[in-house]
């Protein structure tokens, strides 16, 4: 099978090539407009009906921007030909077949044409080519639109000046404009149809008012005299602008950009030379698309719109471009603001997510250099939430533009200046901090600001922040070792800006953020879960919890691949919804409402400590939950019913011993601490949790109480004192399963042992 699909890589080849020059000479024949215009009707209408399926959401997306990029790079013909339904099919079919060729058939058959003529190809770094050309050609959207607006104003504000200077706007003039056309593209359809019925209802009123005075008047006389009003003639002029024209689209009559700057940004039909220059890949998707380097196009001299993506996932790197051009003295001034504002901007986001934590900005601090020399290191940041850390290291460059498909080594440099150094310096920084008991930082002047102990941290996160958006290769820094790209033993969180504000936007508990950054992290060392996309992760989190878990059981202990799809979808309805005006719910884990109060009052609580009993309560399954839950309801039920509580000890992974307090019967700590100390004693623990929560009156959680609870500091007498407690209660548990059932030999003993029944305390009982 590999050596046919390797022959028929010429073959494969030769239809796409075939496919290319055919889609170029129907487009070089038709009217741009009238292509432009029907593609983006398709995807209007794949995107609002229902129904659609999404892959043909995704194909009306690519017909209209590789139509576009066509448009930009070919020539027109001598003379137009009207676009018949016939025609257009064909087109469609075309673009619908190319795209389908070059992601999967090429790959498919480039890949064993490769392994034919390199019995050593690296395997790992061939599907690191594959993944990315295939996402290269099909992905876009880089962010929600909601977040367009802000996501520009977070890195463009800066440079306010040098736009003033260049395009006579500052940063927030700028980003207003283009908000108008983001608006265009997404109501604008729908604000038009709305302004259309209204507009047929002020003519109906209008009509019936001449008919009223006038009763003898024809169609065409009422119908020039209807319009004789400026209101509605300019109403009709703008809906049939609109609704049937190139009015949506024009960035002119939308917007006030200024002219030079539209210069900037717009092709000219035919205009661009490098998409169809003689080479390998002439006309393909694999290449790097007109669209990806202005996003407008000029037709009859009108600069149009017609993609959002094609605007708003690269315009920033297509303004710096644009800047440095016009003003070449600006670039340092450039990257020493974007340097500042990239590592300002995680930790604005860490303090959104986590409200009072302890940040640090760029900080130093004297570390041995792989060199063996002794010297001062840079750290961007530092967030300390209770008993996290947060070790930030960011990078401001720009993830390569060029193809996967022309140039995949740059794609590799990418990783290694954006995801690996920052891992580098992160490590270097924890390697540091675990170094001595308490290490000192400093500030840019070598003043001591902080005292750093990791002792005092249960999980410590570096992480790799960047400015521009990773799309798939984020997710995965964790399994790129194979191809050279090795971030050592600790789990690394790489993410973008973008995703930290999904973050800051979604997850409103403090606690429930720092619990997914736990389970991200585990995840981040599973080799089953390897994923696409960064909010995949927390798809997953909000679906299954303990996902990497998941993974594990869905394998069943056999090395597999597995794909997941779908999890984020909750995630993209919120943002549609928020999107739309609609009333939107935050996507959340399913739990018991007890249990939300529990770890919503440690959020709110200021305990020291907080974090980790609220991630042992999130750590548990749905089952382990609703015992919990269950048991909390019981023993307020007891305080009523027989004036004591009734504790719950369970066992296992999740060991735990929870008392729950009110009015009625009020907190006794020591009889708790005692109560934990002889489940102890009779399973022969070293250390157990004790949770101990307090109700007011109206079973509203007043107090949470939580300890480690062990035995070593105790006397032989106390211990021996315990473990006949603790023999006795053991004792007690199984008589009173005995007084309701027969317990079967095979069943775990209801003393709480862990051994089977026959094996434990029916040798007892038989004795």
């Amino acid at each position: 099978m590999q050596g046919m699909m390797a022959d028929d890589l010429p073959r494969i080849v030769a239809e796409i090539e075939q496919l290319v020059d055919r889609i170029a000479t129907r487009v070089a024949r038709f009217a741009p407009e009238k292509l432009l215009l029907r593609s983006w009707w398709e995807f209007a209408s794949s995107s609002i009906l229902p129904d659609k399926n999404p892959d043909d959401r995704d194909a009306t997306m690519r017909m209209l921007e590789y139509t576009q990029s066509v448009i930009a790079s070919v020539k027109p013909a001598a003379e137009s030909v009207d676009l018949t339904e016939e025609d257009w099919n064909a087109l469609k079919s075309d673009v619908r077949t190319l795209f389908t060729r070059v992601s999967f058939e090429y790959q498919m058959s480039s890949t064993s044409d490769r392994r034919r003529r390199d019995q050593n190809l690296d395997m790992d770094l061939e599907a690191l080519r594959v993944r990315t050309e295939v996402f290269w050609i099909n992905v876009r959207g880089q962010r929600y639109h909601v977040h367009e607006r802000q996501a520009l104003l977070d890195i463009l504000v800066p440079h306010s000046a040098v736009l003033m200077r260049l395009f006579g706007m500052d940063a927030y003039a700028l980003v207003s404009e283009l908000d108008k056309i983001l608006a265009k593209l997404t109501f604008g359809l729908h604000d038009s149809l709305q302004e259309m019925e209204s507009l047929q209802e002020a003519t109906l009123t209008r009509v019936a008012k001449l008919v009223e005075e006038s009763p003898s008047r024809n169609i065409d006389e009422l119908r020039d005299k209807v319009f004789e009003d400026p209101d509605l003639a300019s109403r009709r002029e703008k809906v049939v602008g609109e609704m049937f024209g190139l009015d949506l689209f024009d960035v002119e009559l939308v917007t006030s950009l200024p002219e030079n700057l539209l210069d900037e940004l717009v092709w000219s039909r035919g205009e661009d030379d490098d998409f169809f220059a003689p080479g390998e890949f002439s006309g393909w998707p694999l290449r790097v698309w007109p669209t990806m380097k202005r996003p407008f196009i000029r037709i009859n001299g009108r600069i149009l719109c017609f993609d959002m993506f094609a605007l708003f996932d690269r315009l920033y790197r297509v303004l710096q471009r644009v800047i440095f051009r016009l003003e070449p003295a600006y670039r340092q001034m450039w990257n020493d603001l974007q340097k500042v504002v990239s590592e300002q901007l995680p930790l604005n986001y860490f303090q959104r997510l986590l409200p009072g934590a302890q940040v640090y900005g760029t900080f130093y601090y004297r570390w041995k250099t792989a060199g063996g020399a002794t010297e001062w290191c840079e750290t961007d940041g530092l967030v300390i939430y209770d008993d996290h850390l947060f070790v930030s290291e960011v990078k401001a460059g720009a993830f390569t533009y060029t193809s996967p498909a022309t140039d995949l080594q740059a794609h590799i440099t990418s990783l290694h200046n954006l995801v690996l150094n920052p891992a580098s310096q992160a490590n270097r920084f924890i390697d540091y901090l675990e170094s001595a008991e308490e290490v000192p930082i400093y500030d840019a002047d070598h003043v001591e600001i902080g005292r750093l102990s990791r002792s005092g941290f249960r999980h410590v996160t570096p992480c790799a922040i960047t400015l521009d958006p990773l799309t798939e290769l984020a997710a995965r820094s964790n399994h790129l070792r194979k191809i050279g790209i090795d971030i050592g033993q600790r789990p690394l969180w790489a993410l973008s800006i973008d995703d930290l504000r999904v973050y800051a936007d979604l997850i409103d508990n403090p606690l429930v953020f720092l619990h997914f950054v736990e389970q991200r992290m585990r995840a981040a060392q599973s080799e089953l879960v390897d994923l696409d996309d960064e909010l995949d992760h927390l798809g997953l989190y909000l679906s299954n919890n303990n996902y990497s878990l998941s993974a594990v059981k869905l394998a069943a202990g056999k090395p597999s691949k597995i794909t997941f799809n779908g999890y984020r979808t909750p995630i993209d309805n919120y943002y549609e919804a928020v999107l739309q005006g609609e009333s939107a719910v935050l996507p959340s884990q399913q739990m018991p409402e007890k249990l939300a109060e529990i770890v919503r009052f440690l959020s709110k609580s200021g305990i020291k400590g907080c974090s980790e009993p609220a991630s042992f309560l999130l750590d548990a399954s749905g089952e382990y939950r609703t015992q919990l839950v269950a048991a909390i309801d019981q023993q307020l039920l007891a305080h009523h019913d027989l004036g004591r509580t009734l504790p719950l000890s369970t066992y296992g992974d999740l060991s735990l011993t929870l008392f729950a307090w009110s009015p009625l019967v009020p907190r006794q700590a020591a009889f708790a601490v005692e109560h934990t100390q002889v489940v102890m004693a009779a399973d022969d623990e070293d250390s157990r949790p004790l949770l101990e929560l307090e109700y007011s009156a109206d079973g509203t959680l007043c107090g949470v109480h939580w300890q480690h609870i062990g035995l070593s500091d105790l006397s032989p007498d106390e211990l021996e004192r315990l473990r006949d407690a603790g023999s006795s209660l053991r004792g007690r548990r199984v008589a009173k399963v005995e007084a309701v059932r027969k317990i079967g030999r095979n069943e775990k003993c209801p003393c709480g042992s862990g051994k089977k029944y026959k094996q434990c305390h029916s040798l007892t009982t038989q004795r």
